[in-house]
């Protein structure tokens, strides 16, 4: 028998998920979908049902797991204080079988380590964190609550990322580099001096 799932957001983050269960679960899980938007209600994506809004949660037992599939950070906490409201608590971490993650790593939950990524020793890891595809993280880095990681970032070591910040596709770090809360750190950007919050950086070297 499978165990149901709920996964918000119909996205390419749920895609992602739905498409490779096999990654995370060893069980036998049966996903649906809700998101807030109707043009998806009533279908499938990936093959799996949407079954209407996230307000449509409130129909499912408080047991259920839930997987926030939704990378903005912004979104993404609104998301869970309303979950949380209700009483849900249910929140899997997710990380591939095709990661690799040293021993002395810590990895909250709700978070979503996708294929490919690497992360060293003596690193933490928040809740609700998404590392997309192929992220190097260097040895004795944090990674605070609600930050996303696209593909292909690559953080030297001891670098810390504030809470609900974004690092954009290739991005980089020196070691020993803060980047504050809520900040955002552009595609390919190279950054090399620490980054206040709610500041956006771009370019080689970061500016």
């Amino acid at each position: 028998m499978s165990k149901e799932l709920i996964i918000i957001g119909a996205g390419s983050v749920g895609g992602h998920i739905v498409s490779n269960l096999n990654l995370y679960f060893t069980k036998r899980i049966h996903p649906i979908f809700l998101d807030d938007d109707q043009e998806k209600h009533n279908k499938k994506f990936c093959g799996v049902d949407i079954l209407g809004g996230i307000s449509e949660v409130e129909k499912f037992d408080l047991n259920c797991p839930v997987i926030i599939g939704i990378s903005f950070p912004s979104i993404k906490i609104k998301i869970y204080n309303y979950l949380k409201k209700l009483g849900f608590d249910n929140f899997p971490t997710l990380v591939s079988r095709s990661t690799w993650i040293s021993n002395e790593v810590e990895i909250g939950r709700g978070s979503i380590v996708y294929p490919g990524c690497t992360v060293n020793y003596n690193t933490n890891i928040g809740k609700f964190v998404i590392m997309n595809m192929n992220c190097a993280i260097g040895h004795d880095c944090v990674i605070s609550d609600y930050a996303s990681l696209s593909p292909g970032v690559n953080l030297g070591g001891y670098t810390k990322i504030g809470r609900q910040s974004e690092i954009g596709i290739g991005a980089s770090t020196l070691q020993f580099i803060n980047i504050g809360n809520e900040s955002v750190v552009g595609g390919n950007c190279v950054v090399v001096r620490d980054v206040k919050s709610g500041v956006i950086v771009k370019g080689v070297p970061g500016r």
